[in-house]
């Protein structure tokens, strides 16, 4: 089972731009990377075959030290992006803002309980999606980026007939009071969850909101 990571390049001002308050330019890309390095660690961990979908920059330092393959992303909206990374079957795509996701979620997620499976986020939309057969009709007129994604993704199942499991609700870390929920939440995990994650937070300590 493969397990196509979207992502970028940590080039400072790009990535987790809405964390810049909290954390500035530098201090947000350096969260990126250690987030990214985590959910890499977990998804081998979790026995899958990891697939780096990278928006930006092939050629930057970063993306090249990546001992994955690396794959450009294709133009077009999210789930254009998306269809074309999981156009073999047999593959989940998730991203790199739920490093504290338990690895028993992810292998649940591997195993395609159903011939699609959904992993909601409590933003309104999801930290995974995956399937056993290409069904890229399920992430077309997507309005993404807003609160509506998996509503409008399970209608679209809805109305094609397709079967979709949902896995356990989790939560992406891209807002200032998200970051405050993940400190609170590795306070209370073992140390060898997310180290990189919980390193660089602690580096970044004074300067996080109260």
């Amino acid at each position: 089972m493969k397990a196509v990571v979207f992502t970028k390049p940590p080039v400072p001002g790009t990535v987790k731009t809405r964390l810049i308050p909290a954390l500035g330019p530098e201090g947000a890309a350096q969260l990126h990377t250690a987030m990214a390095a985590d959910v890499f660690e977990l998804v081998r961990a979790a026995g899958l075959e990891l697939t780096v979908s990278l928006a930006g920059d092939p050629d930057h330092p970063w993306a090249r030290s990546l001992d994955c393959p690396v794959e450009p992303q294709v133009s077009g909206d999210l789930g254009a992006r998306m269809a074309h990374a999981l156009r073999g079957g047999d593959c989940l795509a998730l991203g790199t803002d739920a490093p504290t996701l338990p690895i028993e979620v992810l292998r649940r997620a591997a195993r395609l309980e159903s011939e699609v499976v959904v992993g909601p986020a409590f933003d309104g939309g999801y930290w995974c999606i995956g399937w056993s057969t290409p069904r890229p009709e399920l992430l077309a007129d997507i309005a993404w980026s807003t609160s509506s994604v998996l509503a409008e993704t399970m209608l679209h199942a809805r109305r094609h007939e397709i079967d979709v499991t949902l896995l356990p609700f989790w939560y992406d870390v891209d807002t200032p009071d998200v970051l405050d929920l993940l400190v609170q939440q590795l306070r209370f995990l073992p140390s060898s969850v997310a180290p990189r994650t919980r390193a660089c937070l602690s580096t970044h300590k004074a300067s996080r909101p109260s």
